[in-house]
């Protein structure tokens, strides 16, 4: 999906979100036109998780109803911190509106990070950031995660749990983050069981 980082950088405002789910909607759209397939599995990393837990909805937000519960089979969260003592207000809207595995026709699965952050696989970014963060976050600086967001809240109440050794929450954070191959393979064949 085209996503690119003003996108990402505009995402703190209802407008930037619904911009977001409006390119979430084309592809879904292209992607039925294009293989006839009754239902998708939705991936979102980080806050892309959290959005994707919004579009599930039937509810109005922005003017736009998208209802992807209808047509997901499964919503894979990757590194999202779906609960946060100190969120954003559109991810506490999330949080209150659709709470952990709140549609019941969606298999929600929730893949988590747990890395060490002295060890040599961890960046200086993530040595540097990755306690502040987490106490942002859980509130507990001493948590344990992927090196941005901790694993109490990448794992969303209610869905099935994958937690990946030595998995870092991006590129810039450490050696492998959930997008590198071999990380892929790990959640997706957990998934596909």
């Amino acid at each position: 999906m085209n996503i690119t980082r003003i996108d990402w950088l505009n995402s703190s405002s209802i407008k930037g979100w619904i911009n977001i789910l409006d390119k979430v909607q084309e592809t879904v759209s292209k992607v039925f036109f294009e293989t006839k397939t009754e239902k998708i599995d939705l991936i979102g990393h980080s806050s892309g998780g959290i959005i994707l837990r919004l579009y599930l909805s039937d509810q109005l937000f922005g003017g736009m109803k998208y209802n992807g519960k209808s047509i997901t089979e499964n919503l894979i969260t990757l590194g999202s911190p779906n609960q946060a003592l100190r969120a954003t207000k559109l991810r506490q809207f999330v949080d209150e509106e659709y709470p952990g595995s709140f549609f019941k026709e969606v298999n929600y699965i929730s893949v988590g990070g747990l890395v060490d952050i002295s060890s040599k696989q961890s960046y200086f970014l993530t040595k540097f950031l990755a306690r502040r963060s987490y106490e942002s976050i859980s509130g507990d600086f001493n948590s344990e995660g992927d090196g941005l967001v901790p694993l109490s809240s990448s794992l969303l109440e209610g869905s099935n749990k994958v937690i990946l050794q030595d998995t870092f929450h991006g590129g810039i954070f450490g050696e492998f983050w959930y997008g590198s191959k071999s990380r892929v393979m790990d959640w997706w064949r957990t998934i596909k069981l």
